[in-house]
C-alpha cells in the first residue's frame, strides 16, 4: 500500500471519530434536555395537582362548626353485613365515607389521624361515615383500648363480627376491594364511588373530594 493511500486511509479514520464524538455530544446534550423537560413537567405537574386537586383554601365554603364529640368512652360496636348494609339504606341520599382498617396494620395507624380529622371536622354536616375494623376474632374491649391509644378519637368505633357475605355487599355496591388495607372509599349522595383507594394518601385529597360532594 502507497504512502498517500496510507495518509488517506488514516484521515478518514480521524474524519469518522470526529463525526462520532460529534454525534455522541449531540446525544449527550438531547439526554440532558430531556431530562430537564422530564423534571420541568413533574414539577409543573405537582404544582397543578396541588392547586386543583388537594387545596382546598380556594373553595369558598363554610363548614358547619364540628361538636367535637368523642367517643372514647363508647364501647365498640359488632357489626354485621347486614347491619352495615342497613347503614347504607339509612344514609340514602347522604355520601357515605367508608373506612376499612385493622389493629394490626402499620399504614392503618399512620392514617389514622387523617380520618380523625375528617370524622371531627365534617361531624357537623350530611357525611356518614362508616370506620370499620375488620381483624380476625376481633373483641370490643380490644378495639377500644387500640383507639384510645391515638387520644380523643371523633368516630362511631365499629367492627365486622363476621365477613360472610361482605365482599358480595362491596360488590353490588360497585365497590371493587382488594382485600388490602387501610381501603377507603367516598360514595356520593347519588350511590355514586367518586373516590375508592387503598393505602394512604394526603388528607387535604380526601377532604377536598368530600367539600365538593357536600357543597358544590
Amino acid at each position: 500500500m502507497s504512502d498517500q493511500k496510507i495518509i488517506n486511509l488514516q484521515n478518514y479514520k480521524k474524519q469518522i471519530s470526529k463525526k462520532t464524538n460529534f454525534l455522541k455530544k449531540i446525544m449527550e446534550k438531547n439526554k440532558k434536555m430531556l431530562f430537564l423537560l422530564i423534571a420541568i413537567g413533574a414539577l409543573l405537574g405537582m404544582i397543578l395537582w396541588n392547586y386543583f386537586v388537594e387545596d382546598v383554601a380556594n373553595l369558598d365554603v363554610q363548614i358547619p362548626p364540628s361538636r367535637n364529640i368523642t367517643y372514647n368512652e363508647q364501647l365498640p360496636v359488632a357489626m354485621t353485613t347486614t347491619q352495615v348494609a342497613n347503614e347504607f339504606e339509612k344514609s340514602d341520599g347522604k355520601p357515605i365515607l367508608l373506612y376499612i382498617y385493622t389493629t394490626w396494620c402499620k399504614i392503618c395507624a399512620k392514617n389514622f389521624a387523617t380520618i380523625n380529622d375528617i370524622s371531627r371536622e365534617f361531624q357537623n354536616t350530611d357525611l356518614q361515615i362508616i370506620a370499620l375494623a375488620i381483624d380476625r376474632d376481633m373483641e370490643a374491649e380490644i378495639l377500644q383500648n387500640y383507639l384510645n391509644k391515638f387520644g380523643e378519637f371523633y368516630f362511631q368505633p365499629r367492627y365486622l363480627r363476621f365477613k360472610e357475605g361482605f365482599i358480595d355487599f362491596l360488590t353490588k355496591k360497585n365497590i371493587r376491594y382488594n382485600n388490602h388495607v387501610p381501603f377507603t372509599v367516598l360514595i356520593s349522595k347519588e350511590g355514586k364511588v367518586l373516590v375508592k383507594y387503598s393505602g394512604a394518601k394526603n388528607k387535604n385529597y380526601l377532604r377536598n373530594k368530600i367539600v365538593k360532594e357536600l357543597y358544590l
